[in-house]
């Protein structure tokens, strides 16, 4: 297993307890691909572009790597944006507690040599929503470097 895929195990280990028991999306590079009940209390966590970090320990390489946290929930009422509001304001919070425990949590991986040294970065894209089945997407960027040995 690559250092990216430890990343990403590491992460969505820690998502359930993160979300109030949140599922992992079943389709998370594309979330319109869900079923209609596929997105209630619903998470993602998916690596993107990474580029490499300058000035580093010799004998390891060290990378900045994006990744992209996704949460999906519905909401009922359509007669106004009450409910709406209040299931973005849920997810926003939802973000604030994981970046929180990303940052304490040190991401222990499995093979030796391998390590996250920082997460940061953090972004929040504008939330999307879907009115046909009245779900609610926000996306939450983060960067985070690691590093591995070059052996």
């Amino acid at each position: 297993m690559g250092i990216v895929e430890e990343i990403q195990t590491a992460i969505k280990a820690l998502l359930p307890g993160l979300t109030d028991n949140g599922k992992q999306l079943d389709y998370e590079y594309d979330i319109n691909l869900n079923s209609d009940r596929g997105y209630t209390n619903r998470f993602g966590f998916i690596p993107g572009s990474a580029t490499f970090a300058e000035g580093r320990a010799m004998g390891f390489t060290t990378m900045n790597h994006n990744y992209q946290l996704i949460l999906t929930d519905d909401y009922q009422n359509k007669d106004c944006d009450v409910v709406q509001n209040n299931t973005i304001m849920v997810m926003y919070k939802k973000v604030q507690d994981t970046l929180k425990e990303f940052q304490k949590s040190k991401l222990a991986l499995p093979t030796l040599g391998n390590r996250v040294l920082l997460i940061s970065g953090l972004t929040l894209e504008d939330p999307e929503f879907s009115e046909d089945n009245s779900v609610a997407a926000l996306r939450a960027n983060f960067v985070i470097q690691y590093q591995y040995r070059n052996n």
